[in-house]
């Protein structure tokens, strides 16, 4: 049986993160700065409705403090979850071996899945070590060690990366979760992005997105 992710191993992802950005992430405003990851115009041309489609089975009527989620399945349909209704698209492909989807959060955070070259039958030694070169050749630096955690359906390994982008004055340091999941079909890459404090509000939105996340 495959096992869910359980809040412990979030929560200590989110942690670990909250105290880097402390000692190097700047304060709060940085994210209003930070154009790269929160220009709210730049998904205004995108049409939702190439890159997802409707899964109902995972809708969720919103309660208590809890937003409305909608279920859909992304990247040609190989990947479903619930995720809150409020998400926009921020950026997507479909190109052939390079899919990908972006939300951007109004909590000002990025959930993105990309789909990764690897096989699925490849060995898990060489699909974490091609993950982890192509983290260093981007400049990114993965902080800890690896997490064992799932999903729905999917095993895999949870990540705190490093990275820099590049902005008008000087780079901006933001700290990524990064999921490396693998499915007897296919590998994928799930990236939360937030660059600023207060990232204990997110566990429980982004639980029910993790627990969800189904890959065939």
């Amino acid at each position: 049986m495959v096992r869910r992710v359980s809040a412990a191993p979030l929560v200590l992802g989110l942690a670990v993160a909250g105290s880097l950005l402390a000692c190097g992430g700047g304060p709060a405003r940085v994210a209003l700065e930070n154009k790269v990851f929160y220009e709210y115009g730049l998904g205004a041309s995108i049409d939702p409705q190439a890159f997802e489609k409707a899964h109902p089975p995972l809708d969720l009527a919103k309660k208590d403090k809890q937003p409305e989620y909608i279920g859909v399945a992304i990247l040609g349909g190989s990947v479903r979850i619930s995720r809150p209704k409020e998400w926009v698209i921020r950026g997507a492909s479909n190109a052939s071996g390079g899919r990908y989807v972006q939300y951007l959060s109004r909590n000002q955070y990025l959930f993105s899945i990309y789909e990764r070259p690897d096989q699925a039958d490849d060995l898990w030694r060489d699909i974490l070590a091609r993950y982890e070169e192509d983290v260093t050749k981007a400049g990114a630096e993965i902080v800890g060690p690896r997490v064992p955690m799932a999903t729905w359906n999917a095993q895999g390994r949870g990540f705190v990366v490093k990275r820099q982008v590049q902005a008008a004055k000087a780079p901006l340091v933001n700290i990524c979760h990064e999921y490396l999941l693998r499915s007897p079909k296919r590998v994928v890459l799930v990236q939360v992005v937030h660059p600023v404090d207060g990232l204990e509000e997110l566990e429980g939105e982004l639980l029910r997105v993790m627990n969800t996340l189904e890959v065939d």
